[in-house]
């Protein structure tokens, strides 16, 4: 028995980051088994800069809903990879512009069929049982941002008083 299932909803924060780990973990390993030397943890980034390239080190932090330390380190990686041309913007020299270089571009098409084929195999994992995973964690976070964990915690616990 796992004991996540005995601890219920008080675990999941716990539970969602084992199967995100899980996630990840399998992710490497299809980029190695098509021999990509990339990490799973630059897809986002990459993903980003194929839609919408060029961008601001700010604009992609608010797509991505991370920091801005976060997609700087993110870009630190990348462009030691060659992936990525970072740019200083010229209307403002505080900004920085990013972009995929022409090896990113041709690592990005090499990835394409596979973020497809891996799409069709994480949409028919989160339907397999019946219901909807990617769309039960979608109405998680509205439901949080309507009201937070802590808010709610907060009130359940005041409640029990």
């Amino acid at each position: 028995m796992d004991f996540f299932d005995e601890l219920n909803e008080l675990a999941l924060g716990s539970r969602l980051k084992r199967l995100s780990e899980r996630f990840i973990s399998e992710a490497a390993e299809i980029y190695e088994h098509f021999g990509l030397d990339v990490q799973p943890r630059w897809f986002t980034m990459l993903a980003l800069l194929h839609k919408q390239q060029p961008i601001s080190v700010v604009e992609a932090a608010s797509a991505l809903g991370i920091s801005q330390p976060a997609i700087t380190q993110f870009c630190q990686q990348l462009s030691q990879r060659d992936l990525i041309n970072i740019e200083i913007c010229h209307k403002d020299a505080r900004r920085r512009i990013i972009s995929l270089s022409e090896l990113g571009m041709t690592t990005v098409q090499t990835m394409l069929p596979i973020w497809q084929a891996v799409q069709t195999a994480a949409k028919e994992i989160s339907q397999e049982e019946g219901s909807d995973l990617y769309l039960a964690l979608q109405k998680c976070e509205n439901a949080m941002k309507k009201k937070t964990l802590k808010q709610r915690t907060i009130e359940a616990y005041d409640a029990n008083l």
